[in-house]
Formats: structure tokens, C-alpha cells, sequence
């Protein structure tokens, strides 16, 4: 949902300037987007209909200019698996200072409103995503 998120919020300015993609710690490749994430993501105009999952490799990592994760535990894997990625990791939550926890909740097996609520999360976190890109890549 990040990505797709991320992606239909790029302003056109940005468009062809920045690449957004998704891959998950502990994904399989090549699975379909959970039916309550494609629902719930149609109800803000983004299809994602298409989507497949990736694993997350070493060499993703090392070609990304940023890479974005959900909770702190994520990190720490993208951290074990590209020890060298330290600097180029960020937490989405961590963004957002008045935050209680950087994490995200993971939907995955939850109801429609489980989905509904990480959608709103991410939604709200994407435009401060967004200045931090310009801020640190200095792309706008």
C-alpha cells in the first residue's frame, strides 16, 4: 500500500525524476495485494490491482537511494541483510516526531478497517515522506 500510495501522491514535478517500488522483508515473489488492500485503496482512486509482492534482496537495497520501511524491526532487517544500508534506512513513522511508536501496524489478515487504518497512516505520513526526499536527494 506504501508504495502505491507514495507513487499516486509523487507530484508531477517529481514524476519521471524518482522511482518507487516495494519489496518485503518476508514476502513471496510474485503474490497478488491482499483483496482488503486493493478495496480499500480503490476507495482513494489507486489501483492496485496489479500488484505483486517481491522479496527484498540485498542487491534492491544497495541500488535504492532510500529505503522506506514500515516499523523499526523492518529496519533492522534491511540493516542485516545490507549492512552498509544504515545511512539510506528510514522508519515512515519516524517522520512524523509527535508520533507515540515510528511502527506501523501491519494489516495482513486483518477486516477491511484494519486496511481502511494503515491506508489513513500511510496517507497521512506520505507528504512529509515526500519533503524528506526533497530535502535529502534534492529532487522536486
Amino acid at each position: 500500500m506504501a508504495e502505491a500510495i507514495t507513487a499516486a501522491r509523487l507530484p508531477e514535478s517529481s514524476r519521471g525524476k524518482l522511482s518507487v517500488s516495494s519489496a518485503g522483508t518476508a514476502a513471496f515473489d510474485g503474490m497478488r495485494a491482499a483483496s482488503n488492500a486493493v478495496k480499500v485503496l480503490a476507495e482513494i482512486g489507486i489501483d492496485l490491482a496489479d500488484h505483486r509482492t517481491r522479496l527484498l534482496t540485498k542487491e534492491m537495497v544497495d541500488e535504492a537511494d532510500l529505503v522506506v520501511v514500515m516499523t523499526e524491526a523492518h529496519r533492522d532487517e534491511v540493516l542485516d541483510l545490507a549492512p552498509g544500508s544504515a545511512g539510506k534506512v528510514v522508519v515512515l513513522g519516524e517522520l512524523e516526531s509527535s508520533r507515540e511508536s515510528p511502527d506501523i501496524a501491519d494489516p495482513i489478515g486483518g477486516d477491511e478497517e484494519a486496511y481502511r487504518a494503515t491506508r489513513d497512516e500511510i496517507d497521512g505520513l506520505v507528504p512529509r515522506l515526500l519533503d524528506y526526499v526533497v530535502e535529502i536527494l534534492r529532487v522536486s
